[in-house]
């Protein structure tokens, strides 16, 4: 689309404080080929351009399309089968679940996100356990599902090569496996083999994915470097990730301490929390997001501060897995820079980044009124210029102003101010907390319309629903009912392993209530 000119009651331009946010009332954002022109005034643009064409009313809201900084799938593994379950449990009937074509499973989340506002993805994406760690056949097919779709992609390659399923204060997958039968053991290292290459075989595969899609070459695309968690990765594995970020240019997106057991493993391999670890090894900095960082200490936070270093928050799979929730309220005021994502377990088994939005609101607000929980404005910015940043687009989108690309999101204001909304709520307080995906009907990505009045423009979702559904709907392969028993029958020695390894002095950040 050449020249459009985006109108709304309000256009949202970016977040400037914890408390404030440039905003143009009846105003406009004037596109060309893809980029933001000018921000101003409806009627002066208009009267500039009166031939361009005009999408939107005066009853919508124009914001910047939201980043979802940490996401994996698209069919979840609810909708596969696997239980909702602490995040340990879970992992191991994940190996169970049906196998689907990765195009499909990504153009369906692709779907989802647009359809509630969300114009860019980090897509944290792995084959599974079991699998090869990474391959260009596989980055070729989920880079592709999102061109399909219209969407901008940050593809992560997860990668690992030791620990996956395990780790807790008893240590790794190998202590674990000594403590099965033997067969049981055997089988269990058998399957996990093919997932672990040397270091020295990943990262060219790495190297090869960022030549063909990094170092800016697509205007849609970005790759960034996804070492899975500190103990899936041996230090090799993590200091040559960290070097091939250094020489393409790009980011870091690691999971970090999303459960208490691994923070326990830490102590137990290192001596030390695994942030602490990632300190030690010169990998932390303004180029690291660390996803998830819900147990992370009072000198974890330090360090991060110290160092740059980011984190994306999940709030709701945090919650959903049994995860806890991360001390938000200590990490903002540690001036740390915060975005967020919707994971593979959302509340809603959707990806609706206004519901995240909204329990990140309202999730921080602990009885009293000695520590400030995160504000709409601090929220919105996560979900937008801090994903940018953390996503590696931040010089592309996340703020509507000249120069950035036109990506953004009409928001019909309907639901939110009727009946009544006093015009004292700012626009930025009203979007946060009364705005839904169901209230998005346009969205634009480099100016191009992907949605239209709720109409997706280059998906067709009925095709791609029954693509879905005839892929899945069948018996389970021999290799998925292999897979399914393996699962049934180490379970019972999983929970063993980490059964009573918790700690019994934990000291919360904040206390919800009393037990006297």
């Amino acid at each position: 689309m050449p020249l459009s000119l985006i109108r709304g009651k309000y256009v949202v331009c970016k977040v400037t404080g914890a408390d404030s946010a440039e905003v143009v009332s009846d105003g406009a954002v004037l596109q060309r080929d893809g980029a933001v022109e000018a921000v101003g005034g409806y009627e002066e643009l208009r009267r500039q351009h009166p031939d361009v064409e005009v999408i939107g009313t005066g009853n919508h809201i124009v914001m910047p399309g939201m980043v979802n900084d940490h996401f994996h799938v698209g069919l979840t593994p609810f909708q596969m089968g696997a239980p909702d379950l602490p995040l340990e449990m879970w992992s191991l009937h994940r190996i169970g679940v049906r196998a689907i074509d990765p195009y499909l499973d990504q153009l369906y989340g692709a779907v989802q996100m647009i359809e509630t506002g969300t114009t860019a993805v980090q897509a944290i994406h792995s084959p599974g356990r079991g699998y090869g760690p990474v391959s260009m056949e596989i980055a070729d097919k989920v880079i592709d599902a999102y061109q399909t779709s219209g969407m901008r992609v940050s593809y992560a390659p997860s990668v690992v090569d030791q620990n996956s399923m395990v780790a807790g204060a008893g240590g790794g997958e190998a202590d674990f496996a000594a403590q099965m039968p033997t067969e049981l053991a055997e089988r269990y290292l058998s399957f996990m083999a093919p997932s672990y290459w040397p270091a020295g075989e990943i990262i060219p595969v790495l190297d090869e994915i960022c030549r063909k899609y990094g170092d800016n070459q697509h205007e849609r695309v970005q790759v960034t470097m996804a070492p899975s968690n500190v103990h899936r990765c041996s230090d090799e594995l993590l200091a040559g990730i960290k070097e091939l970020a250094g020489r393409h240019s790009t980011g870091i997106h690691i999971h970090l301490q999303e459960t208490v057991y691994q923070k326990l493993y830490g102590f137990t391999a290192y001596g030390k929390t695994p942030l602490q670890h990632l300190y030690d090894l010169g990998f932390l900095g303004p180029e690291v997001v660390c996803g998830h960082s819900v147990w992370a200490t009072e000198e974890d936070v330090r360090l991060m501060a110290e160092t740059g270093t980011n984190i994306c928050h999940n709030a709701s799979s945090n919650l959903r897995l049994q995860s806890g929730i991360a001390p938000m309220g200590r990490i903002l005021a540690a001036g740390i820079k915060v975005a967020i994502g919707s994971d593979e377990a959302g509340l809603n088994d959707d990806k609706d980044l206004f519901q995240e939005m909204r329990l990140v609101l309202k999730i921080h607000r602990v009885p009293g009124i000695d520590l400030e929980p995160p504000t709409s404005y601090q929220v919105l910015e996560m979900a937008t210029a801090n994903g940018a940043y953390a996503s590696w687009f931040g010089d592309r989108i996340g703020t509507l102003e000249p120069g950035k690309r036109a990506d953004m999101v009409l928001v019909d204001m309907r639901n939110i101010e009727e009946p009544f909304l006093d015009p004292r709520v700012s626009v930025v307080d009203a979007l946060v907390h009364r705005g839904r995906g169901i209230d998005v009907d346009t969205v634009l990505v480099d100016g191009e319309v992907v949605l239209r009045d709720k109409e997706l423009t280059r998906v067709d979702k009925e095709i791609l629903f029954r693509e879905i559904r005839d892929a899945l709907d069948r018996p389970l392969s021999a290799q998925e009912e292999e897979r399914r028993e393996l699962a049934r029958l180490v379970e019972p020695h999983l929970r063993r392993f980490y059964s009573g390894t918790t700690q019994s002095d934990m000291t919360p950040f904040a206390a919800y209530n009393s037990r006297a």
